[in-house]
């Protein structure tokens, strides 16, 4: 199978926006949670629901840019979106109920590696666990969003027969 120039286009604009998007979402969460006090399941609702009208605007304008009528790819990201939300949801919620703080073996690791660089970085206070449940979640994801945006919602057509060139006539 050859990977066109169209799909590693489309790979680096998917991956910058997930980047994004991981930020905004766990900045959404953090704010919502913890500065807002709401319940958890409430606040990361709320921040998937907002990202994920910011990515589809992404996906449409950016990412996968189509010459179809944004209602064409709106139903197949919809189901997409429906799907990947749902697993994304149970997965970081059922995470945080499993290891509500830093496993204490982790956190032990990285403290110990980042301190052969820096001696007095505190892991649990600068590294905030949800957040970095949410952004793991969301790039597990990612990889089987990738593949269904780029074959079935924004799906790459053949240019029409008039785009095509025109072979030049042999002349008698």
């Amino acid at each position: 199978m050859k990977l066109s120039k169209a799909f590693f286009l489309r790979l680096f604009w998917f991956v910058l926006g997930g980047v994004l998007s991981i930020a905004v979402n766990a900045g959404l969460f953090r704010l919502f949670h913890s500065y807002f006090g709401w319940n958890r399941y409430v606040a990361y609702g709320l921040s998937l629901a907002i990202i994920n009208v910011l990515l589809f605007l992404w996906n449409y304008v950016v990412g996968f840019k189509s010459d179809r009528h944004w209602t064409d790819s709106a139903w197949r990201q919809g189901v997409c979106l429906a799907v990947a939300n749902g697993l994304n949801y149970l997965l970081v919620m059922g995470l945080l109920s499993l290891f509500p703080g830093w496993p204490s073996s982790l956190l032990t690791t990285v403290q110990s590696v980042v301190a052969l660089f820096k001696s007095d970085f505190d892991a649990a206070r600068i590294l905030r666990w949800p957040e970095l449940i949410i952004a793991a979640v969301q790039v597990f994801i990612a990889f089987f969003k990738f593949g269904l945006y780029h074959y079935w919602v924004y799906p790459q057509q053949d240019a029409p027969a008039a785009w095509k060139e025109i072979p030049a006539e042999k002349s008698a």
